[in-house]
């Protein structure tokens, strides 16, 4: 009877302990969690947070649509306007304009241009979070008959490209 006993016993406790276990590992997740929600709320980046989102941002997108794209080792320069990086072994710099003003005139993509041609780059991306204006076009057409490869991405294009970014790296956390 006595063994019966202490086996009820010694069962009921290890039962127990089980249970105060569960108990302080769920307090214990959410002390660890205050403030912060299960479940973390996306929204859709817009043109908007272009103009109010941090430089560093940005890039951090930009760099993982040029991983996409087959470019690697990118580096960003110091001032974070400039960002190296290489596909086929071929160097490819990007300017990242940030303009306040609107608009990127034709004066300032030669000025990009000569800047990439300085460090011997005949590839160039230039990326602006506004618009180029109307004379770029035939900037551009003159820039690639001078040998650059020139791609450019102005802020709607460069909205698109982050916010499928974004939706590239929420499926890839499983949340939906």
């Amino acid at each position: 009877m006595q063994i019966i006993t202490n086996f009820k016993f010694m069962f009921s406790f290890f039962i127990l302990c089980i249970v105060i276990n569960k108990i302080l590992s769920v307090v214990t997740f959410f002390i660890s969690k205050k403030n912060i929600s299960i479940r973390q709320s996306y929204r859709l980046f817009s043109r908007n947070d272009l103009k109010t989102s941090e430089t560093e941002y940005i890039l951090e997108h930009l760099c993982s649509v040029l991983e996409e794209w087959g470019y690697k080792n990118s580096t960003i320069s110091e001032n974070l306007e400039e960002v190296i990086c290489y596909k086929n072994n071929i160097a490819t710099v990007v300017y990242y304009l940030q303009d306040k003003e609107g608009i990127i005139g034709s004066e300032s993509l030669y000025s990009i241009v000569g800047k990439a041609r300085a460090k011997k780059i005949n590839h160039c991306i230039i990326v602006t979070t506004s618009d180029f204006d109307s004379k770029c076009s035939n900037a551009i057409k003159s820039i690639k008959k001078s040998g650059i490869d020139l791609k450019i991405i102005d802020g709607n294009e460069l909205t698109k490209l982050i916010r499928e970014n974004i939706e590239k790296q929420i499926l890839a956390e499983g949340v939906v």
